[in-house]
């Protein structure tokens, strides 16, 4: 059967995860931080989908110490180094396309380098939308797609993530119900989505 998640191949590498792909990662999670800064967000309850060890989630737990913290990730190993990591976090094994949560319930959302790994990027985001309360936002750093040499190199090792231009996530988000706010290609590597629950 398909692992679309790649799911096997991120329990295998979940012990030395960090230490090989931290680096990426944590770009990832600061030009997160750095545009919900900009937005001038102080959110009450945090989500993160695709959680991993649950670095992303320590960061925003020292950014706002009165957060409550949400994670997800369809990797058992990576959500128990995350557990060890956040102990007064709430952490799940589970999948973008059926969140855990109440609607209404979530102040932010974040995915730093996993929304290319969701089974159904729309199906994903409807459940973004139902989860987040009105006036909730949404904040996705995902890579850029390669160019052709390197796709069809990663397609060929089995390692190719469904990745979107801004084009595509604009419309994505949309179709969700959502509020594109901001969507852009930062230089050499993310593109990075903030949007809205407006009603």
């Amino acid at each position: 059967m398909a692992d679309p998640g790649h799911v096997d191949t991120f329990n295998r590498i979940a012990p030395r995860y960090d230490a090989k792909f931290g680096k990426d990662c944590e770009t990832a999670h600061d030009v997160v931080l750095g545009w919900a800064d900009r937005a001038g967000l102080d959110p009450l309850t945090v989500l993160d989908i695709g959680c991993g060890t649950g670095k992303l989630l320590e960061e925003v737990g020292s950014r706002w110490p009165g957060a409550s913290l949400y994670g997800i990730d369809p990797a058992d190993r990576m959500v128990e180094i995350a557990r060890g990591r956040l102990p007064g976090a709430e952490l799940t094994v589970g999948r973008a396309e059926r969140l855990p949560l109440p609607a209404a319930s979530v102040d932010l959302v974040v995915s730093t380098t996993a929304f290319g790994h969701w089974s159904d990027a729309a199906a994903g985001l409807l459940e973004v939308r139902r989860v987040l309360r009105p006036g909730g936002c949404v904040l996705i750093a995902e890579h850029a797609p390669p160019g052709v040499l390197l796709r069809l190199l990663l397609k060929a090792m089995g390692r190719l993530p469904r990745l979107h231009d801004v084009d595509a996530m604009r419309t994505l988000v949309r179709d969700a119900g959502l509020t594109p706010e901001r969507v852009e290609t930062v230089p050499g590597t993310f593109v990075v989505t903030h949007a809205t629950r407006n009603g």
